[in-house]
């Protein structure tokens, strides 16, 4: 089972990452790949080919390995998002994987219903019952910063920026993190190129600097980096 996520920044965010699209395929769906994405992100695709065009619709996926359904039926994730207009994709697939995928105008919510797998591991880590080992910079050290080429589902491979805030945010990281992260990312970011850019080191020193945040934006917020009205 492979579910890969691409997450980015939005105007709402000041830049900083939220779950944009996510990307399941792997040998459980032997071969094929579906991508979701924010209302903003463009289309819903099987194998690349668009599918669920209509709201409500549904699909049957090849090789009867299962069905997708886009319709306003779910529990939200967050109940903040009550006040929207709610369009859920639900995943039905083989292994018991359940997948909703929450679109809204630019960012997802996911919830991801299945069994631990074996050698599972990711953005929601190991499954281990050690949340010792639940950190950003664990995960990194055990299958790299980003996937590695020839293991990418989505079609391309999303550009990397840093904005005014990140940058801001990475010159208040604790100094002995910040040397730790960037000793670290230079290996970590190796599977992905030989020579990363200083922006990929910066993105993936930002993310074990600040991955145990709860609500980076909030504090960006509390520390006066982001106006409250934004």
């Amino acid at each position: 089972v492979v579910i890969q996520g691409r997450y980015m920044g939005t105007k709402y965010t000041a830049g900083l990452a939220a779950t944009n699209k996510i990307a399941v395929g792997g040998p459980f769906l032997h071969g094929h790949t579906i991508t979701v994405g924010s209302l903003e992100d463009g289309d819903i695709t099987v194998d690349g080919i668009p599918a669920l065009t209509r709201f409500p619709s549904a699909h049957q996926l090849p090789l009867a390995l299962g069905f997708i359904t886009y319709t306003a039926e779910g529990k939200l994730v967050d109940e903040a998002t009550s006040e929207w207009e709610k369009h859920i994709v639900t995943m039905h697939l083989p292994l018991g994987v359940r997948i909703q995928v929450f679109r809204w105008k630019n960012y997802i919510d996911l919830r991801i219903v299945m069994s631990k797998q074996p050698n599972q591991d990711g953005s929601c880590s190991n499954f281990n019952g050690d949340p010792e080992d639940d950190t950003t910079e664990a995960v990194f050290s055990r299958i790299g910063a980003r996937v590695p080429k020839g293991k990418l589902l989505f079609s391309d491979r999303a550009p990397v920026d840093l904005t005014s805030v990140e940058e801001k945010l990475l010159t208040l990281c604790e100094p002995a993190r910040l040397k730790r992260a960037q000793a670290e990312c230079a290996k970590d970011l190796s599977d992905l190129t030989r020579t990363p850019s200083v922006v990929q080191t910066q993105s993936c020193m930002l993310d074990i600097c600040y991955g145990a945040n709860e609500h980076t934006l909030k504090m960006a917020k509390s520390l006066g980096l982001v106006p409250d009205t934004e």
